[in-house]
């Protein structure tokens, strides 16, 4: 089989790896990536170390069988213990590292899967459209051609999205990406507007702060809401909150939002644990001040309470099984309604970077700002209005492209798809697939990640992607008649990937 991957980013990584474990014929694998980021997506190039990933090594591995394989990586890393976050108990290191992770995976998956016969290339070009040929022949912007017999999109979620037509204008950064470079010629007094409040713009914050920034920096939210602050892990042994229990409901046909919230009241009251005031909790989190907020929930890392940590594990294991059968109404309640609350629980920014955060709010330096309706810009400043008016000198975009939104990147070729009917949009944004396949209209076409319509509109994290990855290997490998090594069901390894959040003991993991 000729596998055809588009994009070199964290799934594409998870696949590869997927594939190596694989015991079938040899065929080959051509990757295209048309950014110098190889295998390192956005998020992870090169960069300064004030710039960590968002969560332990633990709930990082692109391996979906082995969750340890990035805490092992790191343990062999002697200088990762100077980024111990005192919080978790445990090394949140800077993003360029998982990088170098990402890199040597991929290295090693291709090392593999070339010593047991496929050939493997990698085409620095992007792939822009089809040739006429039979079977699919892709066509690359430098004119070289491939033909393959299917064809993986691991194509993320693209740059952000300019919403004010700033592009152009001096001291406007539209893609803040890697900090190390964005961030060099920003003056130290200069007068910063970051638009968003989520991770990306705490990432921003953090690294300002490193580079010894001196003037204001304001962060611009519609919903001024601060990503929740990760708490120190704890052993999860779920008896309700469970891939089986989501697959379950999944089975018996359009899911109630009800029907989740009832599992996550057995759960609670099998603990001992208050709902109702938890519930509470969860929804003022539009309500609080974000400062007053941000400093409770700093206190709270250390809680004995597992409700939080129960739904931040609940969203990312059993959402991707719940979602596709969720019924619309609660769909779209949950997408319009809920989504910053659901980002900010799924993806909690680590203490250490709360910490930053909340003395430089508590100094003055940082200040949050909702209800913006225009930033203009001059050639020598911006003009940000809300309920009055204000000066900045540098604007950086820290909002990420929203849920199923298709890359600039890939434009061309989804609008080859589209017109060819290879491809089709649903109602609600993102491609139609084949749920357990991730096939698109035709066999030869499949879709890793957010891209998918089925798909939850939060971003994936890496162990998602791996299981995903891992779904997709095992498919791929059936269709060519031969059984992958170990073969298990998908199920599995959502449970698998479920198992990322049962956290070891933090006291037993620093004595190792």
């Amino acid at each position: 089989m000729r596998i055809g991957i588009i994009g070199a980013g964290v799934a594409a990584v998870g696949l590869l790896d997927a594939l190596a474990s694989a015991d079938r014929e040899p065929g080959t694998i051509t990757v295209f990536e048309g950014t110098s980021a190889l295998w390192r997506g956005r998020a992870y190039q090169h960069d300064v170390p004030a710039v960590r990933v968002n969560a332990p090594p633990g709930l990082m591995s692109v391996r979906a069988n082995d969750r340890g394989h990035f805490e092992r990586w790191v343990m062999q890393h002697p200088d990762a213990v100077r980024f111990l976050d005192h919080g978790l108990g445990q090394p949140i290191v800077p993003r360029a590292m998982y990088g170098e992770y990402l890199e040597q995976s991929a290295r090693a998956s291709i090392d593999r899967l070339r010593r047991d016969g496929w050939q493997v290339s990698v085409v620095n070009d992007r792939v822009s459209g089809l040739a006429p040929e039979q079977p699919v022949v892709l066509r690359t912007e430098g004119g070289s051609t491939h033909p393959v017999d299917r064809v993986v999109l691991c194509v993320g979620s693209g740059r952000p999205r300019d919403q004010y037509g700033l592009t152009g204008a001096p001291g406007y950064i539209d893609e803040p990406y890697p900090l190390a470079h964005t961030l060099t010629e920003v003056d130290p007094e200069a007068r910063v507007a970051v638009i968003g409040s989520g991770l990306t713009a705490v990432d921003i914050t953090a690294a300002l702060s490193a580079n010894g920034h001196r003037g204001p920096i304001t962060l611009l939210s519609r919903s001024g809401i601060l990503p929740f602050v990760q708490q120190r892990p704890r052993p999860l042994t779920p008896r309700y909150l469970t891939p089986a229990a989501a697959l379950d409901l999944a089975a018996r046909g359009p899911v109630e939002f009800a029907d989740v919230v009832a599992l996550l009241r057995a759960e609670l009251a099998d603990l001992g644990e208050d709902f109702d005031e938890f519930a509470a909790e969860i929804r003022a989190t539009g309500t609080e001040d974000p400062t007053h907020r941000l400093r409770r929930q700093l206190t709270d890392v250390d809680s004995t309470l597992l409700g939080r940590r129960l739904l931040t594990m609940a969203i990312r294991t059993m959402g991707p099984i719940l979602w596709p059968a969720m019924n619309d109404g609660d769909r779209t309640m949950l997408r319009t309604d809920h989504h910053r609350t659901i980002s900010s629980l799924s993806s909690p920014m680590v203490p250490h970077n709360a910490q930053i955060l909340l003395r430089l709010l508590d100094s003055g330096q940082v200040r949050l700002r909702t209800g913006i309706t225009t930033i203009t810009a001059d050639n020598t400043a911006f003009t940000v209005t809300d309920e009055a008016t204000w000066p900045a000198d540098v604007v950086i975009n820290a909002v990420n492209p929203p849920a199923y939104v298709t890359p600039q990147d890939t434009e061309t070729l989804m609008a080859r798809l589209l017109d060819d009917g290879t491809a089709e949009f649903a109602p609600t944004g993102g491609l139609r697939t084949e749920p357990r396949t991730r096939a698109l209209h035709t066999d030869t076409w499949r879709v890793l990640g957010n891209l998918a319509a089925d798909s939850m509109f939060i971003a994936t994290n890496p162990p998602g992607l791996a299981a995903e990855a891992a779904m997709l290997a095992e498919h791929l490998t059936k269709e060519s008649g031969t059984p992958t090594r170990g073969s298990v069901r998908d199920d599995e390894h959502l449970t698998s990937a479920s198992g990322e959040f049962a956290a070891k003991d933090p006291d037993r993991a620093r004595s190792r």
